[in-house]
């Protein structure tokens, strides 16, 4: 009687192309944020605007910069750095529009009103993260229980 082999294990599976190295990595990242501090830099130095009308252009910034950041996410699944970058500009942009709204030299009525507004769309954005991390952990248990072939 023979006894049958067993299957070969599956080889280690390299992703085709280069990896680009952590060295370039971080050259690339330092460049974006020095960039970015530069953005900054010129909203509330340079740009001579008043520090009401600065804050509406840096939460607006902050937005923009945490949706590109979502969308690297969302495209690299890089977990830890791309999605704590994009919290951060959200929570960025979030407190620089609330800053404007509550510095600004509007009457009551309009605080209000861009208050709520604000805080709608924060709520809005807060409840499409939630959801999304709920969906991600059930795709991740469901690949878990995932009967792995050779």
């Amino acid at each position: 009687m023979q006894l049958a082999t067993p299957p070969p294990q599956p080889q280690m599976m390299q992703p085709p192309g280069p990896r680009p190295s952590m060295a370039i990595l971080a050259v690339i990242t330092a460049l974006a944020f020095v960039v970015i501090a530069l953005i900054y830099l010129w909203i509330f130095i340079f740009s001579g605007i008043p520090f009401e009308s600065a804050c509406w252009w840096a939460g607006l910034v902050g937005f923009i910069f945490a949706f590109v950041f979502f969308m690297v996410h969302a495209a690299s699944r890089e977990e830890p750095i791309s999605r704590i970058v994009s919290v951060m500009f959200f929570v960025l942009g979030a407190v620089f529009f609330y800053s404007a709204i509550l510095l600004g030299g509007s009457d009551t009525g309009s605080r209000i009103f861009w208050l709520i507004v604000l805080s709608i769309l924060v709520m809005v954005i807060l409840l499409f993260v939630w959801r999304m991390s709920v969906q991600k952990e059930a795709d991740d248990y469901r690949r878990a229980m995932r009967k792995r072939t050779p």
